[in-house]
């Protein structure tokens, strides 16, 4: 997720409000949660991750902050409309480290869903549903025979971006309303104004 936040930092703030998520699983429920729910705070998100924040925890405090930061830069990505999506994944070149972060992403955005109450999806198109049913496939990604050769990487690399898409797809068709709209003036509208 190309984002101002360290997938390090994000690790941290999980570990002081006392998360047994990792940094991929939190992101992914709080994707599943922002597709499933027209609307979600911050801290409905934060307390599935958490049993709850000690008044006057300053580490807790701190990570709040910042949890709240990766929460509106995901919230800004899910709707813009230039399609800067990513999940938040482990930046390091080992494949299978990332195809356990991919896993990891994958079971929590399918936590989150399900912690939003979507338990099926037949008043979506058919493309949510696919979508969802290959992400119970992606989720145990960290499980797949690897060839350990360049077409790896490249897999993997399909593999971000199908869920790339497939999560704006979602968000799309399941929060129509919530998805801003660019709209071009023209120049009838520039000669009223």
């Amino acid at each position: 997720m190309p984002s101002e936040l360290d997938i390090e930092l994000v690790m941290r703030s999980l570990t002081n409000i006392s998360s047994e998520c990792t940094p991929s699983e939190a992101h992914g429920i709080l994707c599943g949660l922002l597709c499933a729910k027209e609307k979600i705070e911050v801290n409905e998100w934060i307390s599935h991750l958490s049993k709850g924040l000690s008044p006057g925890d300053l580490l807790a405090a701190e990570a709040y902050e910042l949890l709240a930061l990766l929460y509106n830069e995901t919230m800004t990505s899910l709707t813009d409309n230039d399609l800067k999506f990513y999940p938040l994944l482990p930046e390091d070149e080992a494949v299978m480290v990332s195809l356990e972060g991919i896993a990891q992403w994958a079971q929590g955005f399918l936590m989150g869903l399900s912690l939003a109450g979507i338990q099926e999806f037949s008043n979506y198109p058919e493309e949510v549903e696919e979508f969802v049913e290959a992400m119970v496939s992606i989720s145990d990604a960290d499980s797949y025979d690897l060839a350990d050769d360049e077409s790896d990487e490249e897999a993997v690399f399909e593999l971000i971006e199908f869920i790339r898409m497939g999560v704006l797809l979602v968000n799309e068709e399941m929060n129509p309303i919530r998805v801003p709209v660019d709209l071009q003036e023209t120049d009838a509208q520039t000669q009223i104004h």
